[in-house]
């Protein structure tokens, strides 16, 4: 048997993501699933691989993808939870552009009710990354006022709903100004990048900042007391498709410290998480993953484009073309 795959074998722009195929040993462990898949979710970090920007990448070549959804082909003998033809979601640590692949129970879960194989390539790692930030470092609460510097991708659609569904007065910015309506029909305030940086919005409870660099500063500015700011990646580093050590070293530096003592004095905190490294903790995993199987929010497909469009696909996400989550259909 065979299957495809899309490896990073070298760093480059989005062309160098070639479709191949390679002989699949399908003999399956006692807790292992099969799954023919169907969908694989693309983001921000696979952009940054492939630049040779993320330090947490495996030694080239190597697959990346953090999450799939497809049909499970056959089960191991162990396996209690899944049946053959079962429509399912994943999340991977790697591996994840593929067509065909074999993982352990525990990181295999039955879609929602309601939500469709597509819903399922694009919900792992938003909603993780969400759940992380909003209950357990934001905690956020009814009538908090919220911020989100990237309302209008995959992960910023998730975190809108959690707020709507609390009651928290959200603002979310996004790039384009052909992207805010799609803000504002989660019940949002919705700016520009270059709008928001002189409006008089301040006295945040929590800030969601996935841009780094000098836009921590401002940021922080305008927590209110006891305000939070949560840092979650350096998409700063990437500019037009384009990025480099250099650029990445320029948006670090750019990044303000934060002095215990300062903090102390202005009553603010400043955190930040990777959520990728929860995938490797799968105590955590199998505690919290029912709750992706419950939710109630669900995710904006933005783009679909067919694994040998791979290069199309990258250069939508990194040129912010694309609104909410955009996957792969094999």
């Amino acid at each position: 048997m065979s299957y495809c795959f899309i490896e990073i074998a070298k760093n480059g722009p989005a062309e160098v993501l070639k479709v191949q195929e390679a002989e699949f040993n399908d003999s399956l462990r006692p807790d292992e699933i099969l799954i023919d898949v169907k969908y694989s979710g693309i983001n921000f970090a696979d952009i940054l691989m492939r630049l040779g920007l993320y330090r947490d990448a495996p030694k080239k070549p190597f697959i990346p993808g953090y999450e799939l959804s497809g049909i499970v082909k056959a089960i191991g003998a162990n396996v209690k939870s899944h049946q053959v033809g079962d429509e399912v979601m994943a999340g991977t640590k790697f591996g994840g552009y593929v067509n065909r692949i074999k993982l352990p129970e525990w990181q295999v879960l039955k879609l929602p009710q309601g939500f469709n194989l597509m819903d399922g390539a694009a919900l792992p790692v938003s909603f993780i990354t969400a759940y992380i930030a909003f209950n357990e470092f934001g905690r956020i609460r009814k009538e908090d006022k919220v911020l989100i510097d990237c309302a209008t991708g995959g992960l910023g659609v998730i975190f809108l709903q959690m707020c709507q569904q609390v009651g928290a007065q959200a603002i979310g910015l996004t790039s384009s100004p052909s992207k805010k309506d799609l803000i504002q029909s989660f019940g949002a305030v919705a700016y520009t990048h270059n709008e928001f940086e002189p409006a008089n919005e301040e006295n945040f409870d929590f800030i969601l900042n996935s841009s780094g660099g000098k836009s921590l500063k401002d940021h922080y500015n305008r927590l209110a007391k006891s305000g939070k700011l949560c840092g979650i990646g350096l998409q700063s580093a990437v500019n037009q498709g384009r990025g480099s050590t250099f650029s990445q070293l320029k948006a670090a530096l750019s990044s303000p410290w934060y002095p215990i003592l300062k903090l102390v004095m202005q009553s603010k905190s400043v955190s930040g998480f990777n959520a990728l490294k929860y995938f490797d903790d799968e105590a955590w995993m199998q505690k919290h993953l029912p709750n992706m199987e419950q939710t109630k929010v669900k995710p904006y497909v933005g783009a679909v484009f067919k694994a040998e469009e791979v290069g199309r696909a990258h250069k939508a996400l990194e040129m912010k073309q694309a609104k909410g989550k955009v996957i792969l259909a094999w």
